[in-house]
């Protein structure tokens, strides 16, 4: 009887382990990332880059990265958005580039570029075939001091995906 119960509860353990393994595949796949994204914020010499991150959760998974600058320095900043969705073309997406005021390097709810404290708000929809890749480029300054949020963001692919898709990086004019 006692072998019993333990070839049983082996039997059990195996099949939970199995069970744990499948679903761990199944949540990988899930979680798959449909854009690869790329944002390089320079200025003067200094450079930093951030890659694809996703929301929820609020704020993404990865720290931002941060560059400090003087204020009225040449800011330049790149960013590619390419499409790695395998399964066919993703129509109707929103590429969301802006920067925003915020109170914090780190902060986690995204400001409203659209209100006072939008510095730059730039968009577009287009459908995304695989591989496709969407690219921006753009030259400005910030004489304020204070810290900003620069944020390059996918829209309208939570139905498809599960979360949105940013690459984002802290500037701290000083």
């Amino acid at each position: 009887m006692h072998k019993r119960r333990l070839t049983l509860f082996i039997s059990m353990a195996i099949g939970l382990g199995w069970l744990f393994t499948l679903a761990g595949h199944r949540a990988a796949l899930a979680r798959a990332e449909h854009f690869g994204m790329l944002l390089t914020v320079s200025s003067g010499g200094q450079s930093v880059q951030a890659f694809a991150d996703e929301t929820p959760p609020e704020g993404g998974l990865n720290k931002r990265p941060v560059l400090t600058v003087m204020a009225g320095s040449e800011l330049q900043v790149h960013w590619r958005m390419e499409c790695e969705y395998p399964h066919g073309v993703l129509k109707d997406v929103g590429v969301h580039f802006f920067v925003v005021r915020e109170q914090k390097v780190g902060q986690k709810p995204v400001p409203d570029p659209s209100g006072s404290a939008g510095v730059v708000d730039n968009s577009f929809t287009m459908d995304f075939k695989p591989h496709t890749v969407a690219t921006g480029m753009i030259r400005f300054r910030i004489t304020d001091p204070g810290t900003y949020l620069v944020r390059i963001q996918s829209e309208n692919t939570y139905q498809i995906a599960g979360h949105e898709h940013f690459s984002a990086v802290d500037l701290v004019v000083q």
